[in-house]
């Protein structure tokens, strides 16, 4: 199956020791990690907000809603800021951490094995010899929203 898929570009990080990805097209920007100032009475993965020329964006913590291991901010430390289309047509924008950030370019295709099909990675890809967890930035958001309304 290790089919190229070269028409869409994605956008590589780590969080922990394992590499993921999102299409390119739904990042806006990277940004060096700020203070994030925290939101009372929250989940552990709404790490809080940050205020990005005027707007106010809440930002997540991918490794506490995962289960991975939480390093150190460090210098490396990035926020990716993205945007996704909700099914109502209106645009939701949030920033998550990453502990840094690879680059952008394309993924093959690998199958997936029994047991690496969750709801929030849409495939499993390979750069190289890495591979890659391609994640479904859709999913995640609708997967926190009904977490915040239950």
């Amino acid at each position: 199956m290790n089919e190229n898929l070269s028409n869409a570009a994605y956008f590589t990080f780590l969080l922990g020791d394992v590499t993921y990805a999102v299409e390119v097209t739904t990042v806006k920007e990277v940004l060096p990690y700020e203070k994030v100032t925290p939101v009372p009475r929250t989940q552990a993965y709404m790490k809080g907000v940050i205020n990005i020329r005027g707007t106010v964006v809440t930002v997540i913590d991918f490794r506490v809603l995962f289960g991975i291991e939480i390093k150190p901010i460090k210098k490396d430390t990035s926020i990716i800021v993205a945007e996704i289309q909700q099914s109502d047509g209106s645009v939701m924008t949030f920033g998550f951490i990453a502990d840094s950030v690879n680059g952008v370019g394309p993924l093959s295709q690998e199958p997936s094995a029994a047991g690496t099909d969750t709801k929030f990675v849409k495939m499993l890809g390979k750069d190289g010899n890495s591979l890659v967890l391609v994640l479904d930035l859709g999913m995640i958001f609708e997967e926190v929203e009904k977490r915040l309304n239950s």
